[in-house]
């Protein structure tokens, strides 16, 4: 069986949750004083930051989540904001069936999108294949409303897994920023095959 390790580049200002239990809350303090020494009007809201941190870095975990990172940035109205990445590997919704062939990475994206495009709950997202540069084709979901969410879906070897990456942030001031920033990071996707 081979086991696949996804890296992606986050810049320097993000900070990567733990996803430990044991360890976790722990280091969301220590990132959230780093950010506090950063940006001191986020201050005020440090307490709540960590409490929101913890959750976003279990529901991850418990989402089956191997990466995690968030973003905290001071708005201009003196709040807080948290843009998230959070990685897993899920099974694909075009695994082929046992015995048979897998599609052309393009195909299967191709008929992903189109199986996306046809569910109700997607109906606002702006669905398209696009190329990454280190891992191919992948699918590209993007939704804006009160927040941003724009989810990459990258189809493994042998068809039967993809890794998701999903990026949010409730920040509308800042959309067409954030969006451009998840796209680069997105680019920046390697996949390593054990």
């Amino acid at each position: 069986v081979r086991t696949v390790r996804a890296n992606i580049v986050t810049p320097g200002d993000w900070i990567e949750l733990d996803l430990d239990p044991a360890t976790r809350h722990s280091s969301i303090r220590r990132a959230v004083r780093r950010a506090v020494v950063r940006s001191r009007g986020l201050a005020s809201d440090a307490v709540p930051l960590i409490a929101l941190l913890d959750r976003t870095s279990r529901l991850a975990a418990d989402a089956g989540a191997f990466y995690c990172a968030s973003r905290v940035i001071e708005d201009a109205a003196g709040g807080a904001l948290v843009a998230t990445v959070v990685m897993q590997i899920c099974q694909s919704a075009m695994a082929p069936l046992p015995g048979t062939l897998s599609l052309p990475v393009g195909h299967r994206c191709a008929a992903l999108a189109a199986v996306i495009g046809t569910d109700p709950g997607w109906a606002a997202a702006n669905i398209r294949v696009v190329e990454l540069p280190f891992v191919g084709p992948a699918v590209r979901l993007h939704i804006e409303d009160d927040a941003i969410i724009v989810q990459y879906l990258v189809p493994l070897v042998g068809g039967l897994a993809d890794v998701v990456l999903t990026f949010t942030c409730p920040c509308p001031p800042y959309a067409r920023l954030m969006t451009a920033l998840f796209d680069t990071m997105a680019e920046g996707l390697v996949l390593h095959y054990d």
